[in-house]
Order: structure tokens, then sequence, then C-alpha cells
């Protein structure tokens, strides 16, 4: 990855809450970088490390400015046109010089996006050539209007910045298409009541993971249950794990991979089965977390990384039981800077929480203020150790895939 450029990415969902495409965040390392030379460095920067990389087989959506429409168009076709969406701000004009070359892409063959559209005025000279109008859903005044006045034309309608289940559904209401948010990293407060009995009972089980202070009692924990010693050994035996050899039981498991490893992915597929009806998007951004926060200690010097995973991990259980994180807490014995962590991002391990968050949410002053803060780390590290994140979660929800 180029060392100039920090990417992220935001996913799009469906309305069944099926991730159909990303949005590619990308920020400059020097603040005062403008958009046309980022926009060149993200697209080199995608080269290099690949798209499959980035987004698998997904479309990918990114931003440009008028600079760069105008003018780099070669560079443009660098990337193909069958997986990239061209998303165009705005601040771009209507002027004939930026319709002229939003026709062109159209004749290459890329689809064009519209971002923050929050009027009628502000879509009506582009409508014609985009194939999704994005709706700011915190400062439109009339969507229904937006939709109305566009829905005989060829676009999709994309509700953007919906934070809560309560936006999903009144932009349903709306027959909105396609939705993009953190929504559902969110608690579901409109269904959120006291977990059901069988999330419960996999809490309990996650309980009595956590507090095993040896394999005999892991190996308890373990054999109570059928289905989670069968899913244990055929995600220990998928290519995600990468072992040179097949594990044959659950105590080869346990004493191949010890203590710490076991609770961590008896952790994850018990968060799985959490995840029921909920978007797998979720599990993917645990994940992520986990694996970013992991690396990001060792990256600090600390030699405890441990909890920096389980961290991650649980950074999600208040979305998976509707609940705040307070009252999710209660329910899983956790160590008390790991819990201190989740509650309060200002605390020393929150602060590393905060840290994902921000690169999961474009936040590059608070990326850049971290790094910048006396760590032993550099923008430039953060940059790599999110990319291998990212395609390392990957992997992991393929191998969960498979289970």
């Amino acid at each position: 990855m180029s060392d100039d450029i920090m990417i992220g990415r935001q996913p799009i969902f469906d309305r069944d809450f099926k991730v159909i495409a990303y949005e590619i965040l990308y920020r400059g390392v020097e603040t005062c970088i403008d958009t046309k030379k980022t926009a060149e460095a993200m697209i080199s920067t995608m080269i290099d490390i690949g798209l499959e990389h980035v987004a698998g087989s997904l479309p990918v959506l990114f931003n440009v400015d008028r600079a760069f429409l105008l003018n780099e168009t070669e560079l443009m076709q660098a990337l193909p046109p069958e997986q990239v969406y061209v998303e165009i701000l705005e601040t771009v004009p209507d002027d004939p010089e930026v319709l002229a070359a939003c026709r062109s892409l159209k004749e290459k063959g890329y689809r064009l996006a519209l971002d923050d559209v929050t009027s009628i005025e502000h879509a009506r000279a582009f409508v014609d050539y985009v194939d999704i109008i994005k709706i700011d859903w915190k400062q439109a005044e009339y969507p229904a209007a937006i939709m109305k006045e566009f829905r005989h034309h060829d676009v999709r309608f994309l509700a953007e910045k919906v934070e809560s289940f309560e936006d999903v559904e009144s932009a349903k209401a709306l027959n909105v298409d396609l939705y993009q948010g953190y929504f559902f990293c969110k608690p579901d407060t409109v269904s959120g009541s006291k977990p059901p009995e069988s999330k419960m009972a996999i809490l309990r089980a996650m309980q009595q993971a956590m507090i095993a202070t040896s394999i005999d009692a892991l190996f308890d924990v373990v054999r109570q249950d059928v289905t989670l010693s069968y899913r244990l050994l055929k995600y220990i035996n998928s290519a995600a794990f990468g072992l040179r050899r097949e594990i044959a039981s659950i105590e080869q498991a346990l004493s191949l991979l010890g203590l710490n490893n076991i609770r961590r992915w008896l952790t994850l597929l018990a968060m799985t089965s959490l995840a029921e009806n909920k978007p797998q998007e979720l599990i993917r951004q645990a994940l992520w977390r986990a694996r970013f926060l992991e690396s990001l200690a060792r990256q600090l010097g600390e030699t405890i990384v441990d909890d920096d995973f389980l961290m991650g991990l649980f950074s999600i259980l208040d979305a998976l039981l509707d609940q705040s994180m307070q009252d999710s807490l209660q329910n899983i014995s956790l160590a008390d800077h790991v819990h201190n962590g989740l509650i309060d991002l200002n605390s020393p391990m929150g602060q590393k929480l905060a840290l994902s968050f921000a690169i999961e949410q474009g936040d590059w002053d608070f990326i850049k203020s971290f790094t910048d803060d006396g760590r032993r780390i550099a923008y430039t590290d953060v940059t790599r150790l999110q990319a291998e994140a990212i395609s390392w979660a990957d992997e992991q929800v393929l191998a969960l895939n498979a289970l």
C-alpha cells in the first residue's frame, strides 16, 4: 500500500441487509493534499494492492471532484468499469464540462453515483447520467419528494448516513433500494428487549469459556455442545487457519492451540450464533476490529495482545443483543481493562478501540492525532495494519460461511 494514502471502506446494503458494494474512503497523509492528488494516489494504491483485496468481487464506489473528473480520465481507465462506480461529490457543479465528462464515463461503461443529495435541484442535471442517487438522510428535508421526482428514471436510491434502525425503517417505508451507514453496528431499539433464552444460553457458554483457567475446564465447556465442537473443529481445519496437519479431535485442538487461542475462537463461534438475523457484515466488522487491535497492540510494543483481540470481538455485543453496551456486559465476565475499554473510549484500551472506529468512519484527523501523540506508531503503520486486517477478516468470513 502506498505510504501516502489511507484507505477505509464502508458497506452498502440492499433491503435484505446483504452487502452489495463498498464505498472506498481515502485521505492523504498530509492534510493539505488536494482531492485530485489524493484520488490519483488512491487509484495507484488500488492497482498496487488489487481491488480483490479491498472488496473481493464486489463493486466499489469512490469519490471524485471536478478537477479529477475533467483531467484524469486516462488514469480512471486503469480500473475495471464492471467493478467501479464513480461517485460525484456534492461540491461538483453541473456545468457543461462536468456533464460531458459524466457522459464520457458512461460511454466507457462506468457507473456513476451522485453523493449527498439534499434537494431535487441538486440532482436534476445529473439524473440522466447517474445510476445511484445517494440521499443524505440527515440533511435532506424531503427525501420522499426527491424520490418521487426521479422514480421514473433508471436510477436506484440510496439512503446514506443511516445511523439507526429507526432510520432504516423510515427509509424502507419510502421503498429506498440501498442503505449506507453504521446502523448495523447499533442496537435495534425498535425490537430490542431482554435477550431470549436461546441467546442467554449462548452467553452462559461464553461466560464459562471466559472464566476457564485450564484446558480441562475449557474442554468441559466445548463437549457440552456437540454442534459447537463440530463447528470448532471444522473452522480450525479450514484454509483460514493454515495449519499444516488436520486436527482430529477437540482434545488435540486444545493441546495444540492452547487456552487463549481456543477461547478466542470459541468466543467468535458463539458470537456468530448470536448474530442470527443480523447483517453478516457485523461479524466481519468484529473480526476486522479484533485483528486490527491485536496487531496495533503488537506495533505499540505491548506483550499481551489477546485482550485486544477479544475487545474487538466484544465491541459488537450491544448490537448482537440489542441492548446498551453497559447492559450487554452484565452477562459476561471480562478483565477490567477490557470492560473499561468497551465502555469508555477515553480509557487506555478505549483509545485503541476509538482508533478502529475512526478508520471505519474516515475520521482522518483522529487517526493523525493518535499517531502524533507520542506513541510508537506512524500513520503509515496504521494504513498497513488496517489493510492486512481487512484481508484477514474477509478470509475468516469465507471460512465461517462454510461451516
